[in-house]
């Protein structure tokens, strides 16, 4: 009786130990879940969050130009003037209004300047100065995200369209500007927010889109690797979700594709890289097999996103100013 008390202890003994190592063990797993659970809290939540943010708030690609607060530097017969504007929302922008050269009197046929991602106006100095010399005035101005609009998130043109539309509303009331000839010219999501304003807003008579794409929604992809090098699975569709709720739109509103097919007669000129890597050159068939008015393409060959006026810069800058020569120059019937 007493070894069979003996060997029930023993029993008892190791069930007690099998008992507490199930119940250590379920502890350990279910620590482990609720950690995964915070992990996946983190990855799926907190991340993409962050995600959406930091690409509604870019940081700026590059440095930004040393003569951002000093005289904007054209050429010696450019002589910019710093002017500040209202926009429909109340708060200012800034703007450089650069005057058509002194051989050309006014009033000038003036094309507003649309930089792209994360840019600045400043950095659309290089296409002033070309455009100054083929007789155009230009204008390069403030949109969400920068300059007196610093601190506004990024909208990839939906709201940057008002801005344009706002700048070009300050250049048709100036007397030393043609108001029947207003061009613009916009690279990357520059160009995709010309593309959206021309086709709202009559007062643009020609518009050049340099490297827009065609769809925000197919943008999602690149963009986060490009951006953010993150994979656009499992992030993505959260991403989108928190940065429109920032924004309050919809990135299915973001349609340069469409926004082509009502530009009506006026023109357009489509340039894009052959080697684009952010945008596809796909993007530029289907914006200028949207236009129905007069059009042309040039695809740019070894050339990566926006980067035309770089690898072939002396017929970057014949095309550009023959077409507006040719749709907007002073010879042009009014």
């Amino acid at each position: 009786m007493d070894a069979a008390i003996e060997d029930n202890k023993e029993v008892g003994g190791s069930g007690q130990m099998k008992s507490a190592n199930r119940n250590g063990l379920g502890t350990l797993l279910r620590g482990g879940a609720l950690a995964g659970v915070g992990l996946g809290g983190l990855l799926l939540g907190g991340l993409p969050l962050w995600a959406a943010r930091r690409l509604i708030y870019p940081i700026a690609p590059e440095p930004l130009p040393q003569n951002m607060n000093g005289n904007l530097q054209i050429e010696a017969t450019a002589l910019p003037e710093r002017v500040e504007f209202a926009s429909r929302d109340g708060m200012p922008l800034g703007g450089w209004f650069v005057p058509g050269p002194p051989s050309q009197p006014a009033p000038w046929p003036c094309i507003l300047l649309v930089y792209g991602y994360g840019g600045c106006k400043e950095q659309m100095a290089g296409y002033a100065q070309m455009l100054h010399q083929a007789g155009f005035a230009t204008f390069l101005f403030d949109m969400h995200g920068s300059g007196t609009r610093k601190g506004d998130p990024v909208s990839f043109g939906y709201a940057e369209r008002w801005d344009l539309m706002d700048a070009v509303k300050y250049v048709t009331s100036r007397p030393d500007v043609d108001k029947e000839r207003i061009g613009v010219l916009g690279v990357s999501m520059g160009a995709a927010t010309a593309l959206l304003a021309t086709a709202d807003d009559p007062s643009i008579k020609a518009v050049v889109s340099d490297s827009s794409f065609a769809d925000l929604v197919e943008m999602v992809k690149p963009g986060l690797k490009a951006f953010l090098g993150l994979p656009s699975f499992p992030f993505a569709p959260l991403i989108v979700r928190y940065a429109e709720a920032m924004l309050g739109m919809k990135t299915s509103e973001v349609k340069p594709e469409e926004a082509a097919s009502r530009l009506g007669e006026r023109p357009l000129m489509v340039i894009h890289g052959l080697d684009d890597d952010l945008i596809h050159v796909a993007s530029a068939h289907r914006i200028y097999n949207a236009a129905r008015g007069p059009k042309e393409m040039w695809l740019v060959p070894n050339c990566t996103h926006a980067q035309a006026p770089v690898v072939a810069t002396e017929e970057y800058q014949r095309r550009v100013n023959a077409f507006f020569t040719r749709w907007l120059g002073a010879e042009r019937e009014r």
